[in-house]
């Protein structure tokens, strides 16, 4: 390559204006998602960003909280603010959804794939193509994809439409790939691909064997062994993703998976990334103040644990046997602080003594060591993999 390429990664912004809420920071999902921050959370981002020296911007896609118009209408004027050239991943959140009857506001215009193109058509996205090639700095062919089935080609695939958020590219865009890896090989260019899911596992979870695999096994992509099998043909060093709302790296067959936090959730980070002839610099870079939130790292840890409490024992409660244990659970689990170390990225060697165990006997004291023989599990499963913070990776 020739001099470096510098490349700020934006992971999901969700970006939803607020529409009355009573509270601005939650409405739907609470503690993980600051819907009520989103606008001001993305444009803290964006001047983060500018306080350094960039080439490129790439945002991992979930623009919008559910493809609102308005709401695209103001992730761009937000992300036009940008000094440098951006491009953007399409997201799950980006289409079209099914939708509850709790929606806030489910009646306004909505943008699925076509409409979607045309909106950021050359804002963003090239020719209006939610899967394009563009050229970068330092000999670098950025390559996105669109891991994304709208509501009618899950239908039409015979899926059902609650498989809405997962991710599928499909044997038409795994050649169109083959064929641009192929030109990369061809005109000695680096290639980095992006896409909104991941493509290997980001938790011991997504192994099959483990009692949690039923439930997050679908957080990569569905055919990501046939996307892998192109890949190590050839020698793609890089893949990025969104859609997990965690700082996380995996690598299989010397393919690295970097995955960047959303900017709407605990811990708000962005990357930058360094790209020299032999290495990728990864910085991580953490959104800790705004206007409306001048501590917000602190209270957005606050309102991420109140959220992993509320889930459990929301879970926990459908259970009659072990309901009665729900608020102890919830209790433990967001003392030991283990959800939110995930998502930064800062789980590695988290063990059975960062837990304090809640009182509890019989049925309870059973329930309680298969939870914790559970943390523990993903404590040692990040400690075999490097720090997702700061990094290097070998181009």
């Amino acid at each position: 390559m020739g001099r470096s390429l510098r490349l700020a990664v934006i992971g999901d912004p969700h970006v939803a204006v607020p529409r009355d809420d009573p509270d601005p920071r939650l409405e739907v999902d609470p503690g993980r998602k600051l819907h009520g921050l989103s606008v001001e959370l993305l444009r803290a981002t964006v001047q983060a960003v500018h306080r350094h020296t960039v080439d490129a911007a790439l945002v991992l896609g979930d623009l919008t909280r559910d493809s609102e118009l308005f709401n695209h209408e103001q992730a761009l004027a937000v992300l036009s603010e940008l000094k440098a050239p951006y491009y953007l991943v399409t997201g799950n959140h980006d289409l079209i959804r099914q939708r509850t009857d709790d929606v806030t506001y489910p009646d306004t215009e909505r943008l699925d794939r076509r409409e979607l193109c045309e909106f950021y058509r050359d804002r963003g996205l090239p020719d209006g193509m939610t899967r394009y090639v563009v050229e970068l700095e330092g000999g670098v062919a950025l390559i996105v994809m669109d891991s994304n089935r709208t509501l009618a080609e899950l239908a039409d695939a015979g899926e059902s439409l609650k498989r809405q958020d997962d991710g599928w590219l499909g044997e038409q865009q795994l050649g169109w790939l083959e064929g641009v890896l192929d030109q990369c090989t061809k005109g000695q260019r680096l290639p980095l691909i992006a896409l909104h899911h991941s493509i290997v596992e980001h938790s011991p979870a997504e192994q099959p064997g483990h009692m949690l695999y039923r439930i997050f096994r679908y957080w990569k992509l569905h055919d990501a062994d046939k996307l892998l099998g192109v890949l190590s043909r050839y020698q793609v060093p890089l893949v990025l993703s969104g859609h997990l709302h965690a700082q996380s790296i995996n690598s299989t067959n010397d393919t690295y998976n970097l995955v960047t936090s959303a900017t709407v959730s605990y811990p708000h980070a962005w990357r930058l990334l360094t790209f020299t002839d032999r290495v990728a610099h990864v910085e991580s870079h953490r959104i800790t103040s705004i206007p409306s939130v001048p501590d917000l790292a602190e209270q957005s840890l606050q309102w991420m644990g109140e959220g992993m409490a509320e889930l459990i024992k929301e879970k926990a409660g459908s259970y009659p046997m072990v309901g009665s244990l729900a608020g102890k659970l919830a209790d433990a689990v967001t003392g030991s602080r283990w959800w939110t170390r995930f998502c930064d990225g800062t789980l590695a060697g988290f063990s059975r003594e960062d837990f304090q165990k809640p009182a509890v006997n019989g049925l309870g004291n059973v329930v309680t060591k298969q939870l914790l023989a559970t943390m523990a599990d993903y404590g040692t499963w990040k400690s075999l993999r490097p720090d997702p913070n700061q990094l290097e990776i070998p181009l």
